[in-house]
């Protein structure tokens, strides 16, 4: 299997599906694999991702490992293992694995086979949440807030739901006109030549400013990073900020939803709490829309309309968007 594959053309886009397949190639970009919370110093973390079970750990530095868990040996799960120095050792047989991935020992003598490795991601923390690369290089940047460094935000990163579709299709909420106009009745001024694809860097952005009859008007300044996470800044008086991003995790997807508000000078800190449980409850409003919306979708490229053109375009990004499966060759 091919490490990387990309459609040649727009023809694709009619036939895209939102179903999950552990075995398919997945849009390459950062995946959330865990909450920083969960990635204890001196003890492994293991969990599903993609199609496969990852071992996550920190070294002596804190920076995070990600790496896939079986161990190619004898199949023994590397997260029930130990951390010694940076390394990970299998509880098995102590066979231990470097960061990158590489077996630096083993106990009895010999030499190191050379298929004793397993497949290390790239790996990074960030707003609470570990993240992984799916490709070999890293092509697209991390999901970020725009406007904002990390340290300019006070955030909270929580797990949320559980869908049944590519996070792709959750995403592509941001580019249904007909359901924000028709569904939620917002008003809104913009067209989808407005929408700016970012090529260079796999990301998408956009300001639409709405009008809703419950809360007046508001701005949304909006950006999509790859296939699977989305950034919002919900402006009126104060700014409050969203992040939802989701990972496959088998035939299913974990989502996760980052909250952050800026830190001012001069605004107090339980000001911005109230602000941040403001932002939470916007996001708790959002996915149960979602929730009633994809539970059940069995997704396909219908019977689109003019008012879809915002829509048609992303799913031909969508169609185009280069796809890895690097563990494939540890198979």
């Amino acid at each position: 299997m091919a490490a990387h594959q990309q459609p040649t053309d727009n023809s694709d886009w009619h036939a895209l599906d939102a179903r999950l397949r552990p075995e398919d190639p997945q849009p390459v970009g950062w995946y959330a694999v865990a909450l920083a919370e969960d990635i204890a110093a001196g003890k492994p973390y293991g969990c599903d991702f993609f199609g496969d079970r990852v071992v996550v750990y920190r070294r002596a530095s804190g920076e995070p490992v990600v790496m896939t868990a079986r161990c190619p040996h004898m199949g023994a799960d590397l997260a029930l293992g130990d951390i010694v120095d940076d390394d990970i050792r299998c509880t098995y047989h102590h066979f231990c694995f470097s960061p990158d991935g590489s077996c630096s020992s083993i106990p009895s003598a010999g030499e190191i086979p050379k298929t004793a490795r397993v497949h290390s991601y790239a790996a990074t923390e960030s707003l609470g949440v570990i993240w992984a690369y799916n490709g070999e290089e890293p092509l697209l940047p991390l999901p970020t807030i725009r406007d904002y460094d990390e340290a300019d935000l006070l955030f909270h990163a929580r797990r949320t739901n559980v869908f049944t579709i590519a996070p792709w299709l959750s995403i592509g909420n941001t580019f249904d006109f007909m359901h924000l106009r028709y569904v939620h009745g917002l008003e809104f001024e913009i067209e989808p030549e407005d929408v700016r694809y970012l090529d260079d860097d796999y990301r998408i952005e956009l300001d639409i400013p709405f009008v809703s009859s419950e809360t007046g008007p508001f701005e949304q300044r909006i950006r999509i990073t790859g296939t699977n996470a989305v950034s919002y800044q919900t402006v009126t008086d104060h700014t409050t900020i969203g992040l939802f991003t989701s990972t496959p995790i088998g035939t299913t997807c974990q989502s996760y939803y980052i909250a952050a508000v800026p830190r001012e000078s001069g605004v107090s800190r339980a000001e911005l709490e109230q602000r941040l449980a403001e932002q939470e409850t916007f996001g708790d409003d959002l996915l149960v829309d979602d929730v009633r919306t994809l539970t059940g979708i069995d997704f396909q490229v219908g019977s689109l309309v003019a008012g879809d053109r915002a829509m048609a375009t992303y799913l031909q990004w969508v169609s185009r968007f280069p796809k890895a499966a690097p563990v494939a060759a540890y198979r």
